[in-house]
């Protein structure tokens, strides 16, 4: 066993990683920057990249989050539609400003940031900026893991944040920056959870509109993703991510939008299954077991059975054997009216 395995969370220091361009030629320095961050954004340098440039990170991975703190000579930058394609990287990012100043725009809104002001970006969707001579630190927070606050988090970003919770915010930022260093692993997963609870308190500000809207938006979301499933059972590729781009939801949504099935894996399984039983009971179907069993995405003969048995409460042969004998298929008992219509809707 790895030693630094069996070290206990509550002493096991966080990832961290540091980058600096002082190491290199200052001829060199702007294009090395630039190399560091080609897959979050095109750069411009306001001087001549060739009397230097002086940049630094220094970025913790904290469970679900990444705290980053950079130095930054001054610059322009653009987030294009063609990073967001390539990167596909789905974050926001909340940022405090510890010196100097830095700007950025959307087609919709933008800001002017300086020292002490707190800011959002969405990742989502390009914009474009300019930074001084700035310092300044940015908590990256992944759309899956705050699906539930998102249409709040997008109507803020590319916007200065105002308000108590915001202030508040800012400070949990910068006393995480100085002390990033020396968190362990235990500590991590404290400060994402007390993250979680500063964020939504700012910017759930009015829930109530946002609330009555979620309902009929999660119902359209779940529909979609039903048809586009059931119009694919027979792709091999039929995945979670594939249903993902389809619906233009995260993979964390759309498994609470089929909570109530089990998750989006085990309702993809059980409308195969479901297919088969159709196939295996109808006149026209001659094809052996095995076939259909293929057809519909099962690779394995055997976990096919097993999963069926489960399922329906018979095994395959028996229902084709109902079949052939010119009876009807073995009945079950079914625990749901969702698994009835699932067992008979295809019939």
């Amino acid at each position: 066993m790895n030693l630094h395995e069996t070290i206990p969370e509550s002493r096991k220091l966080i990832p961290g990683m540091k980058f600096n361009t002082e190491s290199f030629e200052r001829h060199e320095q702007f294009d090395a920057w630039c190399d560091f961050t080609s897959s979050m954004c095109e750069l411009e340098a306001i001087e001549s990249p060739k009397s230097g440039f002086i940049a630094s990170a220094e970025s913790y991975h904290l469970g679900s989050l990444q705290l980053t703190s950079f130095k930054l000579s001054p610059m322009r930058f653009k987030y294009t539609n063609d990073i967001i394609r390539k990167a596909s990287f789905d974050h926001w990012c909340i940022s405090i400003v510890t010196k100097g100043t830095a700007a950025a725009a959307d087609d919709d809104r933008g800001f002017r940031a300086t020292a002490g002001d707190t800011v959002l970006h969405s990742y989502a969707r390009p914009f474009e900026g300019r930074v001084d001579v700035t310092n300044y630190s940015g908590l990256f927070f992944s759309r899956d893991e705050f699906w539930d606050v998102a249409d709040e988090l997008d109507n803020t970003a590319h916007q200065q944040v105002h308000g108590p919770m915001s202030h508040i915010l800012g400070d949990f930022l910068a006393s995480l920056e100085h002390r990033a260093a020396k968190l362990t692993v235990s500590d991590g997963k404290a400060v994402n959870e007390a993250f979680g609870h500063l964020l939504r308190a700012m910017v759930r500000q009015t829930p109530a509109s946002m609330e009555a809207a979620r309902a009929p938006i999660a119902a359209a979301q779940f529909e979609r993703a039903r048809r586009y499933i059931n119009s694919n059972l027979k792709s091999p590729s039929l995945t979670p991510d594939l249903v993902c781009r389809d619906v233009g939801v995260s993979r964390r949504q759309l498994y609470y939008l089929f909570e109530q099935q089990g998750g989006v894996a085990t309702y993809i399984r059980n409308r195969r299954l479901a297919a088969c039983y159709s196939a295996l009971v109808k006149a026209s179907e001659r094809r052996l077991i095995g076939q259909i069993a293929y057809e519909y995405g099962f690779t394995n003969l055997s976990s096919f059975c097993r999963q069926f048995s489960a399922r329906y409460g018979f095994a395959p042969s028996e229902a084709r054997a109902a079949w052939l004998a010119g009876g009807s298929a073995p009945t079950q008992e079914v625990g749901t009216f969702v698994d009835w219509l699932l067992l008979t809707g295809e019939r």
